[in-house]
């Protein structure tokens, strides 16, 4: 078993070192540089010779390689270095912003999971049947809507034409004179259209895998023995298919992290959450190299820390990954 969590996490900093070195090679090949942008955005000219000594100020005028090595320096002593745009340590604003996006996400994951894996299971136990039919297709085109569409949608009739929740943002005005309990109110009804648009295609996913992994557990020879020795057939699916289908759910959960902290950039964006996601957009339009590459490494590292739990944790319940690790 130290075997295999050896070679994953060996796998995993390959994958960090890899994603890095791409990020910081195509946020330097767009054109313009976060000097001229800002020089541009606030309406004075600066001459060149100033856009150059504020560029050496920053390391910008060195080659990418020099300036990825020593980003990667500070990064191994933990130092983020400073966003261009407020000279505020890099480290300082994700941590300001990373409680708004892990509120979002864990929501929306709970969510995804608590419906859509008894769903996904009630429907493998039904194969082939009209509500195993209707539930594939349903899952199936509320997998394809775009996150963008489902949102713009829901602001539309709920907010727009309804009136009955919040169009964006985290908080109404008054916010902080309202009690406890308005607060706590208030904060719920900003966070369902944000967390209603990252929650629909995670639970499709749910329910398709986890019918996929019951139909395929249900084909195997010990279910096919079990059934041959008289226990009856919901007994056999739910106490020995449920059981095992479960298994494959492990390594998903892991895969769903990707997912969720991808969506929330566009979720965050279009409901102007103020999370790492509308961070990330808006670092990303504002050329802040420090920033992008801060918020690189913590999502790089949270979903890679992820992946190899999620790994671990199934080389844990199913013994054959660990032979397999010997090998």
């Amino acid at each position: 078993m130290l075997a295999y969590v050896v070679r994953r996490l060996l796998y995993a900093v390959i994958t960090f070192f890899g994603i890095t070195i791409a990020t910081f090679a195509l946020i330097h090949s767009v054109p313009g540089d976060p000097i001229s942008f800002f020089a541009g955005s606030g309406g004075t000219s600066l001459s060149p010779e100033t856009l150059d000594t504020i560029r050496r100020q920053h390391g910008l005028d060195r080659s990418i390689p020099v300036q990825y090595g020593r980003w990667l320096s500070g990064i191994v002593t933990l130092d983020f270095g400073r966003s261009i745009t407020d000279r505020r340590p890099v480290i300082e604003k994700i941590f300001e912003k990373l409680p708004n996006s892990a509120l979002l996400s864990i929501l929306a994951l709970l969510i995804a999971a608590a419906i859509g894996v008894p769903v996904g299971l009630w429907s493998g136990a039904r194969l082939g049947r009209l509500g195993d039919r209707a539930s594939a297709v349903f899952f199936f085109l509320l997998y394809s809507l775009p996150a963008f569409w489902v949102a713009l949608l829901l602001m539309e009739w709920f907010s727009v034409r309804l009136g009955v929740l919040p169009l964006f943002g985290m908080q109404s005005d008054g916010y902080a004179e309202m009690t406890t309990g308005a607060r706590l109110v208030d904060r719920t009804r900003h966070l369902v259209l944000p967390v209603v648009t990252l929650t629909y295609a995670q639970l499709a996913i749910f329910a398709r895998f986890s019918r996929s992994a019951l139909a395929e557990v249900i084909r195997q020879d010990f279910i096919t023995t079990a059934r041959a020795k008289g226990i009856g057939s919901a007994a056999v699916v739910w106490r020995h298919g449920v059981r095992n289908a479960l298994l494959p759910l492990i390594t998903l959960l892991g895969l769903t992290v990707p997912y969720l902290l991808s969506g929330s950039v566009i979720v965050e964006e279009i409901f102007r959450w103020d999370g790492i996601g509308l961070l990330y957009f808006d670092s990303i339009r504002t050329r802040d190299y420090p920033t992008v590459m801060g918020l690189t490494v913590v999502t790089a590292v949270l979903t890679l820390l992820a992946s190899v739990i999620a790994d671990v944790m199934y080389g844990l319940a199913d013994p054959r990954i660990r032979l397999e690790g010997r090998r």
